[in-house]
């Protein structure tokens, strides 16, 4: 089970969260009313004042409780700017009303105050969305002048907001003028404004930088980037590689996928740096000059820089260890692999990671060069090196020791030792770590004051002395699973290693350099001896020399560095010939993190206009309403608001998701609409507490919607098909209804109002309490139902005992992508888990199988779904973050895919990672090395395609046939600028052709090319064409729904007796009916396409300017002439297997890949 460190929040402790939420949000309403209404009543001024102070200290807490909480989903991002406006807003305007009451000062200057205070509050949300367009981070990029950096002063700016409110209290408390306010005021907009102008800056120069970025990037003629997709601090990994790669002489880039680790390298370098986020702006920097890409990481955005085919992509880590991350799986995917020594080339074969032996090039650990080689015992009052790991993001990777920390560092001390105490930076993330780090430092500090000792911990140890600074003051060293000890290894001095996760003998087994090693056993029974070992006779030297050449290289100290200086100058000048690599998965994983782009951010400032505007007819009618104007415009003013309101939602219907969404939405606007209507009943009316109370149920219920909406939200599990944590939940009240009910109260309370109905009024707050009350509660019961079943799930799946897992990491297509083999999963016969990474994906696959379909937001909510059961996982898209699991060895990692054809995505080098490519035919083999892709052969299997057993044969001779059908079924163009090689722009052209021919035609696009705009309008004509020879002929073709959605392909194969197509997955099932196709050349001539793929030379190739399609449609329907081409071909895409037991290549073969299970022999 997951490590207690990594586990997800407990349900008491998220329900604690959310009530809290729930609380704050119907008091401070409530009571901002109630003052108010006071104010008005003329009960005396420290009484409100008191309130409106406690109010604003709430609101102050609940921003700073929202920033540091921890229950919060992971998408969820901490943008200050905006939270908690409504109730700002609110008192804003109640601080207003204070004024008004209690002095002789114009109503006018008060209302000035009031629209500055109250208008800072409606301008944040454009501020905050301004703020989140993604500006290109450059630094040192000759030609090109980088943004200047975000300044971030959310927390001033919400600080000095509050401040000025609380100020205005007071002020308006002792008598003193508004003007006082709204000079406070104007000044606490300060942040606000700095913060603006530098949005506008920002994104004017972000869009100087994206348009001259390509030129500038050319003409400074990279020959090799340093490549990292991690998203968090991760400088130490490139940092430690640039001295000896700018040894070669050869020029470098350093390219990120993220803003902040480029700023952060930026710091440490003056080589140019750019970031480049998405899969597509990547493809500015792969130069003409370009050669080569290092990565320091296995991040999983590296796939989506492999695609570059013609560049050598040369993996180097940032540090050689025993540890799972030294033998990843995922790092077949790059050409080139630098090992430090012998000892990490067989690392990966012991593991059960197959890579060709010429993938690897040994060229030691140039890091170390600098690590002074010392031969002798150990001096009588040594230095020990402490440097425990991290505990990592899985139980696997748990091989941190500072659960004996303390008890390491005392036997240390008890032995006189100096001791150097240098923690992983990474287990400060870690509550309890970060404690027992606390109690060494005083350990050390305790005994330093007792002793004298000049012990090195903290600051310095941690960041004034590197790594190696540590190694050459040490003398001996105790550690972990780590790249440490491999780069101690250099030094020659004795160490010890903790066996964290085993016993000292197996975990000798499992990490060879543990023989060099005085091993300390995991519980610490064992550290005397080991220390008295390690510091005394060292009965080991020997062994470390003979250790040491293996895992650092055989290389002599003088010059070392330059095994890895020259090899890497020579991988630089050796330039590849390639083809761009195209995925047709565009899954790819984006970070919470991420900034928007432009256009997002325009669309999401539309969004905040709305806000913005309905916000500023609500501040102008509470004005109108504070001025006394006449009873006719203040309701005609909460009229129009809320006209606007039902217009924005004007699509919402029950059962969709918008209607979902009214709920929460707006509240700035609701809530001064009741602050007005405060002010206006009690002018109009006189004053009345129990009106006063009835608004602030109003307000309160307004207020309280953001909860309600956020606990129907994705919180703690998501899951289908596991009875035992049934998470559904009815919803008393629908959110949607909530929303509705809150906004028409409004509408007529002021109807109300009015006419003096108190009794109205008092019946409808009534009825959003209730509506709230039931609706807050069964939302909080599924909060805590959803999170208590996270915590229960391991246990549950554990007793399920599955055996397999399909993962789908992308975030489109798991619908037909998971669905084309779910029935051949459920064959199998054996229990299974479907496992998504996107919430959409999740839902999309609602009702497909009685498996259990579990969502996993994050890497380490993964460790919650691999039980000992399990022993492999199979994948049907290509997405980025399929290396999450992968790295999972206990189970065997199998390669589907969604379907075979001669698109890069069916030979891309990434495909290396997987353990077992189930290929349909020899040719789904082939194509890997047609195209210079290296993958071992024992990995493939050919096991057919299980979803062509039901394909019908054709009819007959074609020529002999009177009533034709062609199925014209278009691919779509592809993620990349480069790969739009699909023929529906030409698909008019193509259909006029056929039904010229009299056939009769199923015209099936593919689902993604309804993504875009032209392609949409494209298929509308070619639909409006089918239906007007339709009508003119009688013949039945089939488009649209009926045929994408009523008709499955195989039905659209079933039910043609020819096809045309482009290079698609089609074409290969196709060949299962022996029936006559043809396929478009498009992007490529004829005789490429029939190079590239051979499925074509059993087709009618058309080149993609359609000139001659003519005859090719005349030889596909007439005589045939290519019916042996089509069997020879058949056999070779979807090998040779009987018709009625055809599945079962797949069933077999699948089987036996379960029940074999993991291919580490030390897992099984």
């Amino acid at each position: 089970m997951a490590d207690p460190g990594l586990a997800p929040p407990e349900a008491a402790r998220v329900m604690a969260a959310r009530a809290g939420d729930a609380a704050t949000e119907l008091t401070t309403a409530a009571a901002v009313v109630l003052a108010a209404a006071a104010a008005l009543a003329g009960v005396v001024e420290p009484v409100v004042v008191t309130v409106l102070l406690v109010v604003i200290a709430a609101l102050a807490y609940d921003g700073w409780r929202f920033v540091h909480r921890d229950d919060l989903s992971p998408n969820v991002e901490r943008v200050l700017l905006g939270h908690g406006g409504a109730l700002r807003g609110m008192v804003g305007a109640a601080v207003t009303v204070c004024f008004v009451a209690w002095s002789d000062a114009s109503a006018w200057v008060a209302a000035l105050a009031a629209m500055m205070s109250i208008g800072v509050v409606v301008l944040e949300p454009v501020l905050g969305q301004a703020r989140q367009y993604r500006v290109t981070f450059v630094s040192n990029v000759p030609g090109l002048t980088p943004a200047p950096k975000q300044i971030d002063l959310e927390s001033a700016a919400t600080g000095a907001h509050l401040g000025a409110l609380a100020f205005g209290a007071v002020t308006a408390g002792i008598g003193l003028s508004p003007w006082w306010w709204a000079a406070v005021t104007l000044v606490a907009a300060g942040p606000d404004i700095v913060m603006g102008l530098n949005a506008v800056v920002r994104m004017r120069a972000g869009r100087r930088i994206e348009a001259d970025l390509a030129g500038a990037l050319t003409a400074y003629a990279p020959d090799a980037v340093v490549y990292t997709a991690w998203p968090e601090d991760g400088s130490h990994q490139v940092t430690m590689w640039l001295p000896y790669l700018r040894r070669t002489g050869r020029k470098f880039l350093i390219v990120t996928r993220h803003n902040y680790p480029a700023e952060l390298l930026a710091e440490h370098t003056d080589l140019p740096i750019v970031m480049r986020h998405g899969s597509r702006d990547l493809d500015d920097v792969v130069t003409p000059s370009l050669t080569t890409a290092f990565y320091v990481n296995a991040s999983s955005g590296n796939s989506i820089f492999v695609r570059h085919h013609r560049l050598t992509h040369v993996f180097l880590g940032h540090g050689d260890s025993d540890k799972p991350s030294s033998y990843n799986p995922t790092h077949a995917m790059y050409d080139r692999i630098f090992a430090a020594g012998e000892a990490a080339v067989r690392r990966y074969a012991a593991h059960g990671v197959s890579i060709p032996r010429d993938t690897f090039d040994v060229v030691g650990r140039p890091q170390v060069e600098g690590v002074t080689r010392v031969d002798g015992p150990v001096p009588a009052q040594p230095t020990v090196l402490y440097a425990p790991t991290w505990r990592g993001h899985v139980d696997e990777t748990a091989y941190h020791s500072l659960p004996i920390g303390t008890a390491i560092v005392g036997a240390l001390l008890e032995r006189g030792a100096t001791v150097i105490f240098r923690p992983h930076p990474f287990s400060y993330r870690f509550e309890t770590d970060t404690d027992t780090i606390r109690t060494i430092h005083q350990m050390l500090r305790e005994d330093a004051e007792r002793t004298g000792r000049a012990h090195v911990f903290g600051e310095r140890a941690e960041r004034t002395m590197s790594i190696f600074d540590c190694i050459n003051a040490a003398d001996a060293m105790v550690s972990d699973v780590s790249s440490v000890v491999v780069d101690w290894l250099f030094s020659g001095k004795p160490f010890a290693m903790t066996a964290m996760t085993e016993h000292g003998r197996d975990f000798v087994g499992h990490y060879p350099i543990a023989a060099a090693s005085y091993v300390i056993e995991g519980d610490a029974s064992n550290v005397s001896s080991a220390l008295d070992s390690m510091l005394g006779s060292d009965p080991l030297a020997l062994e470390r020399r003979a250790v040491r050449n293996d895992y650092l290289g055989d290389f002599p100290a003088e010059g070392y560095a330059d095994v890895f200086v020259d090899r890497a100058r020579d991988v630089i000048d050796h330039r590849r010939t390639g083809t761009l690599v195209e995925d047709t998965a565009v899954g790819e994983t984006d970070d919470a993190g991420v900034k928007l782009t432009l256009g997002a951010v325009r669309r999401q400032l539309a969004v905040a206009a709305r806000d913005v505007t309905t916000g500023g007819l609500a501040l102008l009618t509470f004005v109108a309403a504070l001025l006394g104007a006449p009873r006719g415009l203040s309701l005609g003013g909460a009229l129009v608001t809320m006209a606007l309101f039902v217009v924005l939602h004007r699509r919402a219907r029950p059962g969709n998701r918008k209607f979902q969404q009214i709920a929460g939405t707006l509240q700035m606007s609701r809530l001064l609409l009741v602050l007005a209507l405060v002010v206006a009943w009690f002018d109009w009316h006189g004053s009345s507490w129990m009106v006063a109370v009835s608004l602030a149920v109003l307000a309160a219920s307004t207020s309280v919607e953001t909860t309600v909406f956020d606990s129907w939200e994705r919180v703690g599990l998501e899951a289908r098909n596991l009875p035992s944590l049934n998470v559904d939940v009815r919803e008393v009240v629908p959110r949607g209804v909530v929303g509705v009910v809150g906004a028409a109260a409004v509408v007529v309370a002021w109807l109300a109002a009015a006419a003096g109905l108190t009794t109205v009024l008092v019946l409808v707050a009534a009825a959003c309490l209730v509506a709230v009350v039931l609706a807050l509660a069964s939302g909080l019961r599924r909060v805590h139902r959803c999170v208590d079943a996270e915590d229960r799930l391991y246990a549950t799946l554990e007793e399920q005992a599955p055996e397999f897992t399909v993962y789908f990491g992308s975030n489109v297509g798991a619908r037909y992508q998971v669905g084309m083999w779910i029935p051949y999963f459920e064959r199998l016969g054996r229990p299974f888990v479907v496992v998504t990474r996107n919430l959409t994906m999740f839902r999309a696959l609602e009702g497909l199988t009685s498996a259990p379909v579990i969502h996993r937001p994050s890497i380490r909510s993964l460790q919650e779904v691999i039980v000992p059961s399990m022993r492999a996982a199979f994948y049907v898209n290509n997405a980025p973050n399929n290396t999450h699991f992968i790295e999972r060895r206990q189970m065997v990692h199998v390669w589907l895919n969604h379907g075979d054809s001669e698109k890069p995505a069916c030979y891309n080098p990434v495909h290396a990672i997987y353990d077992r490519i189930f290929a349909a035919g020899q040719a789904g083999i082939d194509r890997y090395a047609r195209h210079g892709v290296e993958i071992p052969r024992e990995k493939f299997e050919i096991v057919g395609r299980p979803q062509v057993e039901d394909i019908r044969p054709a009819r007959g001779p074609i020529g002999d046939l009177t009533d034709r059908t062609v199925l014209y079924a278009p691919t779509w163009r592809g993620p990349y600028a480069d790969s739009e090689v699909y023929s529906l722009p030409r698909g008019e052209e193509i259909v006029r052709a056929l039904l010229k021919r009299g056939v009769r035609v199923i015209f099936r696009s593919h689902p993604f090319n309804y993504r875009f705009p032209d392609a949409t309008r494209t298929i509308a004509k070619i639909g409006a064409l089918l239906d007007a020879d339709r009508a003119r002929t009688g013949r039945q073709h089939v488009w649209g729904d009926a045929a994408e959605l009523h008709m499955s392909v195989v039905d659209c194969f079933n039910a043609s007796d020819a096809m045309v197509s482009d290079v698609s997955a089609v074409v290969s099932d196709y060949l299962q009916s022996q029936k006559p196709f043809a396929m478009i050349a498009v992007g490529r001539s004829s005789e490429v396409l029939r190079e590239e793929a051979p499925a074509a030379r059993a087709a009618y190739v058309v080149d993609g300017a359609i000139s001659d399609l003519e005859p090719a449609l005349d030889a596909m329907l007439g005589e045939d002439p290519l019916v042996e081409v089509r069997e020879q071909t058949r056999v070779y895409y979807l090998g040779d297997f009987p018709a009625g037991t055809y599945a079962d290549g797949f069933l077999t073969a699948g089987r036996r890949l379960i029940d074999a299970g993991p291919l580490d022999e030390g897992l099984r």
